[in-house]
C-alpha cells in the first residue's frame, strides 16, 4: 500500500497521477484508489479504468477499519492500493490497522503546500507535525524561487518531528530540488557564530548533512547537560544544546549534541557559551546505527553565561 497524506488541496491526486503513469507500476496490474477527501481536482476515472485502475470511497474516519480492508480485499483482490488519506483525520490511526496479509504500507508520502504552509503551521501545527512524523517523504510543492529562503526551515519543521523524513521542493515550473544541501552560514568562514534564532535550523541541517559542518568551529549559548552515559561509551558526559518548540507549547524537546571531550562540568546543567569543532562520528554515540554520522562537538572552551530571557528556540 502506498498512502499519500496531506492537508486538502496539497497536492495529493496530482503526485498520484504521476504515480499512474508510470508503466512499470501499472503493467496490468489491478490497481485501487481509495478516495478519503474530495479535492479540486479530479481522476480521470473512465480512461483509468481502461488500465484496470479501480475508486472506491471512504469518506468517513469511523470507516477507516480493519473490517472496511476486508471487505475491499474479498471485493477488489487488488494488487496494490493507493491511499489519498484524508489531512483533517488523526495523523496516526491507520498505524494501528489490522490489515489484511499482504496489505503492508510500501512507502507514505506527505504534500504540503508551499504557498499555504506557514498558514497552516501557525494554525494547526500539532496536525500536521503528526503528519511528518510517520512518513518516509515529504513534497513541498507549488514553490517559487523568491521562498528558496524559506527552505531551511520548512526542512527544520519536518525534521524536529522525523529525522529520516527525505524532503524534497518542487516548483511551479516542475522543476524538483531532491537534494537540498545549501547552508543557512557562511561556510566559506572556518568559524561559525549560531543565534538563538538560528541554532534549531544548525541542528536539524548538521544532523541532516554532517559532513558539511565536519571541522567547522561553532560559537554558541548553550545549556550543557551532564548525562551518565554517552552512546555506548560507559563513562560520564554531557549534552550541549537547546530546548526547541517542535510542536506546540506542550511538546518541547531538547536539541542536544553529544561532546566527546572529558572537560570540568559541575552539576547537572549549566548555560554557558561554547567554542567547539563539529566532527562526524559513529551514530552509536547517540544509540543510532553507525551510519549516517551524526555530529559530535569537540569543545575547545565553555565559559559560564546567563541564562537567556527566552530559553526555548524556534525551528
Amino acid at each position: 500500500m502506498f498512502f499519500f497524506t496531506g492537508m486538502l488541496d496539497s497536492g495529493k491526486t496530482s503526485m498520484i497521477k504521476t504515480l499512474l503513469d508510470n508503466p512499470e507500476l501499472v503493467n496490468g496490474r489491478k490497481i485501487l484508489i481509495l478516495l478519503c477527501e474530495e479535492g479540486e481536482e479530479e481522476y480521470d476515472v473512465t480512461g483509468l479504468a481502461a488500465k484496470n485502475v479501480h475508486f472506491k470511497v471512504i469518506d468517513d474516519e469511523s470507516l477507516f477499519t480493519a473490517t472496511t480492508f476486508r471487505k475491499i480485499e474479498k471485493e477488489f483482490k487488488p494488487d496494490y492500493v493507493i491511499i489519498e488519506y484524508n489531512g483533517m483525520w488523526k495523523g496516526d490511526a491507520f498505524l494501528d490497522i489490522e490489515y489484511p496479509k499482504g496489505y503492508g504500507i510500501a512507502e507514505i508520502m506527505t504534500t504540503v503546500d508551499a504557498s499555504t504552509f506557514k498558514l497552516y503551521l501557525s494554525n494547526m501545527k500539532p496536525m500536521m507535525a503528526l503528519q511528518y512524523r510517520y512518513t518516509d517523504m515529504v513534497v513541498f510543492n507549488r514553490f517559487t524561487h523568491d521562498m528558496d529562503g524559506e527552505k531551511f526551515n520548512c526542512r527544520a519543521t519536518v525534521k524536529a518531528q522525523n529525522l529520516a523524513a527525505k524532503v524534497i521542493f518542487e516548483y511551479e515550473d516542475g522543476t524538483v530540488d531532491s537534494n537540498f544541501d545549501a547552508s543557512p552560514f557562511d561556510l566559506s568562514k572556518d568559524e561559525i557564530e549560531i543565534s538563538d534564532t538560528d541554532f534549531g535550523v544548525f541542528y536539524f541541517d548538521a544532523m541532516d548533512q554532517v559532513s558539511k559542518y565536519a571541522g567547522k568551529r561553532i560559537k554558541a549559548l548553550v545549556k550543557a547537560v551532564r548525562i551518565d552515559k554517552t552512546g555506548q561509551e560507559d563513562r560520564e558526559g554531557f549534552l550541549v544544546g537547546r530546548v526547541a518548540m517542535t510542536c506546540c507549547a506542550a511538546d518541547q524537546s531538547f536539541l542536544g549534541m553529544v561532546c566527546v571531550n572529558d572537560m570540568p562540568f559541575e552539576g547537572d546543567e549549566a548555560w554557558v557559551r561554547i567554542d567547539a569543532t563539529v566532527l562526524a562520528a559513529d551514530g552509536r554515540v547517540y544509540g543510532e546505527p553507525p551510519e549516517p554520522k551524526l555530529p559530535v562537538l569537540r569543545v575547545h572552551e565553555m565559559t559560564p553565561a546567563e541564562k537567556p530571557e527566552d530559553e526555548v528556540v524556534g525551528i
